[in-house]
């Protein structure tokens, strides 16, 4: 499934796996313009381009609070189900 969202810099959004409960071997790979969004970079301040983005882990989805310029494109998931 393709999803289309227009944000405003600023905004918050939220960007949903459409998993309700992520279970222990289930593998959640978030990418931004093909390029891997490291987890271990998420919920974390490593990296500060990402340090306004959160992973819920239970669901997997990918919230982007007060969203950049910087962070417009395409974001893609991959979720492989074990």
């Amino acid at each position: 499934n393709v999803e289309s969202l227009s944000v405003m810099e600023g905004d918050s959004v939220t960007l949903h796996t459409g998993v309700t409960k992520i279970q222990r071997d289930d593998q959640i790979l978030w990418k931004f313009e093909d390029r891997i969004i490291p987890s271990i970079r998420l919920n974390s301040t490593v990296d500060s381009s990402w340090s306004n983005v959160n992973l819920n882990d239970k669901t997997g989805d990918l919230t982007i609070k007060h969203i950049q310029s910087n962070q417009s494109g395409i974001y893609k998931l991959e979720v492989n189900i074990i």
